[in-house]
């Protein structure tokens, strides 16, 4: 019989996919454990705030055909800022979503819980940052025999050069991360971005 936990991470998984945010590796694994990693140690969450690409993801079955992947991070109050993840459906259609992170403990830098109406609360943990061109961002659960890993690479531009890219994936793999899962997001021309940013007076964030 499948245990609770189980069932509310699979939902979750159906949750985070018809909202269009983000998605995850949903594997098997014998030791049923998630990577022990660090975050940023002198994480700022002000430098952090403002628009950022979605340049890859650990993908899976669940977000096939989503593209176009934006996260607008905004300050609400000190140690909280707002999130609004938009993104573009597999029939053309845009979907966003509105939630809030919030920063756990002065002494977790890096770690924040992101909360979104109805929807589990979930880990954010910024493994690195400079700010200005690439952040590494990851996640992980564990369901029973099964590991739930979420893994984002976030570019403030909607390309990434190799240089960059290769310092931003070298934060996962000194945890033993496999990027390997990562599979590159659509950016660009094709995309349609709503709403602008930054935000008009008109549109509220």
């Amino acid at each position: 019989m499948l245990n609770t936990r189980f069932i509310t991470t699979l939902l979750a998984v159906a949750i985070i996919f018809v909202s269009g945010t983000h998605a995850a590796v949903f594997r098997r694994s014998s030791r049923a454990t998630c990577p022990q990693v660090t975050t940023k140690p002198d994480f700022n969450y002000i430098p952090y705030a403002g628009l950022w690409y979605e340049i890859e993801r650990f993908e899976n079955v669940f977000q096939q055909g989503t593209s176009c992947e934006r996260a607008i991070y905004e300050e609400i109050s000190v140690g909280v800022v707002s999130v609004l993840n938009t993104a573009v459906l597999a029939d053309g259609s845009l979907t966003n979503i509105t939630g809030s992170a919030t920063a756990i403990s002065p002494d977790e830098p890096g770690h924040l819980i992101v909360s979104f109406p109805g929807r589990p609360d979930g880990d954010y943990l910024v493994l690195d940052t400079d700010y200005t061109n690439y952040a590494s961002v990851y996640s992980c659960d564990v369901a029973g025999a099964f590991v739930l890993e979420y893994a984002w690479l976030l570019g403030r531009e909607q390309t990434m050069t190799q240089e960059v890219r290769d310092v931003a994936l070298s934060k996962f793999t000194q945890f033993g991360v496999d990027v390997s899962q990562f599979q590159l997001t659509t950016q660009g021309e094709t995309c349609v971005y709503y709403p602008e940013y930054p935000f008009p007076p008109s549109v509220s964030k």
